[in-house]
């Protein structure tokens, strides 16, 4: 099992070392390929996931065909919440690898047990579901008071801050132009027109699927 610590998101939060072990212990790591999808909207909430390393795309398909993407989650983030719920429920959004990812995962089953056992792992849980509400509520804020640019350049901050890998030549994060797009409610036109600004003014450079940010300061005053 990889070392409990370094996993200790908001859903281990406050366990000893022993809870801890206990655990990651009744989980299974299993490894997802770019584009493999962990589970599908309206499937039986199963299996919880605790990403290891890597990243997901997690979002669903409006009823007009587009798909929303709701957030990118990473080392230390959960989904699949709905296993602790005594009561079957679906999951409500696919969770798909942007990359090659390490994820922990429990069944339905030792999920519950673990529960009763570890009645702090409930409260984390709900404090992850709130944390996630509030993510969303903010993003409604955005949308109404912000302009895209600024609603493009938030969202390559915050994914700089929570998974972007910093080089001496910037901070790289693994995003292409349609999922930053859904991610800041911004038309893919917009963006990619933002990103080209940004590009020239040196701000960012893009690789395929890849954008270093290069200097963070233009990205707020553009």
């Amino acid at each position: 099992m990889p070392n409990s610590k370094r996993l200790a998101g908001q859903l281990l939060m406050g366990l000893d070392d022993e809870a801890l072990e206990a655990i990651l212990g009744a989980g299974r790591e299993r490894t997802f390929t770019a584009s493999q999808i962990l589970f599908r909207t309206g499937e039986p909430a199963e299996q919880l996931f605790l990403v290891r390393k890597g990243s997901l795309r997690f979002g669903r398909v409006s009823s007009a065909g587009r798909e929303v993407v709701m957030g990118v989650l990473v080392a230390g983030d959960v989904c699949g919440l709905g296993s602790l719920i005594s009561e079957n429920v679906d999951y409500y959004g696919t969770a798909v690898a942007l990359e090659t990812s390490q994820v922990i995962v429990w069944n339905r089953d030792a999920v519950k047990r673990l529960a009763k056992t570890y009645p702090l792992l409930s409260q984390n849980a709900l404090q992850v579901a709130l944390a996630y509400i509030g993510h969303f509520i903010e993003r409604q804020l955005r949308l109404v008071s912000s302009t895209a640019e600024q609603r493009l350049a938030g969202t390559l901050i915050r994914l700089g801050t929570r998974s972007g890998n910093t080089t001496p030549a910037g901070i790289e994060i693994t995003v292409t132009n349609e999922l930053l797009a859904s991610l800041s409610d911004v038309s893919p036109f917009t963006t990619s027109r933002a990103m080209q600004n940004w590009s020239r003014s040196g701000a960012i450079t893009k690789g395929r699927g890849r954008v270093r940010i290069t200097s963070p300061e233009k990205l707020l005053t553009e």
